[in-house]
C-alpha cells in the first residue's frame, strides 16, 4: 500500500480532486449511494454497512479511482471496527447474480407475451381494413329517390368516412349515412383507416332519375 495516505479518506479525497469527481458523479458511476460514498469521505465508518459490503464497495471504486483495494481494505479491517453481517466476512457472491436473474426471466416473460399479443393480433394490427357495402348492392346504382341511404359493415380499422364526412361505426362495425342525390351520376368515395397507417378505399356510383313530371291539357270546352 502506499504510505503516501495517512489514512483512507484522505486518499479518497485527494482521487476525488486529482480526477475532477464530485460525490454525486463518483455515485453515478459506482453505483453506490451518495451516503456511504460521503461517510467514506469522513471516515465515519459507524454509519457504514456491515464490512462485507465496504470491501465490496472499495473494488468498485479501485478502478475509478485508481488505488488497491485489497491493501486498503486489510488497512480498513485492522484500524477499524468494522460490523460483520454473518460468520463469513465476504459480500455474497449470488446475490446481485440472483438480481439479474430475476430481471432476466422478468425481461423474457413480457417479450414473450407480447409475441404471443401481436401474434394473436397479426391480422388486426398488420391487416388490411375490410369494407362491406351492403346498400345499395349494385355498383353502379340506380335511383329515383332524391335522399338515399349508404350502409354497410367495416372490419379491422378505426375510422371511416363518406366522402371525407366521419361515420359512426356501431358495435359489430355495421354503420350507415343519409346522402342527398343530384340529378345524374353521384360519386361517394367510401375510406376506411387503422391508426397505424393502414387504408382502403371504396367508390360507389349512384345515378339519380328523378320521375318525370307529366302535364295535363285541359279539355276544350265542347261545342
Amino acid at each position: 500500500m502506499n504510505r503516501e495516505y495517512s489514512d483512507f479518506q484522505s486518499l479518497f479525497n485527494e482521487k476525488l480532486r486529482e480526477r475532477g469527481l464530485t460525490v454525486k458523479r463518483l455515485s453515478e458511476l459506482s453505483n453506490i449511494a451518495t451516503e456511504h460514498l460521503e461517510n467514506l469521505s469522513t471516515g465515519n465508518f459507524e454509519r457504514m454497512p456491515p464490512a462485507p459490503y465496504i470491501r465490496g464497495y472499495l473494488a468498485r471504486l479501485a478502478p475509478i479511482l485508481g488505488f488497491d483495494a485489497d491493501s486498503w481494505w486489510e488497512e480498513l479491517a485492522r484500524e477499524h471496527t468494522l460490523r460483520g453481517s454473518g460468520a463469513s466476512d465476504e459480500l455474497p457472491k449470488n446475490r446481485f447474480a440472483r438480481q439479474s436473474r430475476a430481471k432476466f426471466l422478468i425481461g423474457g416473460a413480457v417479450v414473450i407475451l407480447a409475441a404471443a399479443y401481436v401474434a394473436l393480433r397479426f391480422a388486426y394490427i398488420f391487416g388490411e381494413p375490410e369494407i362491406l357495402i351492403t346498400d345499395p348492392a349494385q355498383n353502379p346504382a340506380y335511383t329515383r329517390s332524391a335522399e338515399t341511404v349508404i350502409r354497410g359493415n367495416l372490419s379491422n380499422a378505426d375510422v371511416l368516412s363518406v366522402n371525407g364526412e366521419s361515420v359512426e361505426v356501431r358495435e359489430g362495425g355495421g354503420w350507415e349515412k343519409a346522402v342527398t342525390l343530384q340529378s345524374g351520376p353521384n360519386s361517394f368515395e367510401i375510406e376506411a383507416k387503422k391508426f397505424l397507417g393502414r387504408e382502403k378505399r371504396l367508390t360507389r356510383q349512384i345515378f339519380y332519375e328523378p320521375i318525370p313530371q307529366t302535364t295535363t291539357t285541359p279539355l276544350a270546352p265542347a261545342n
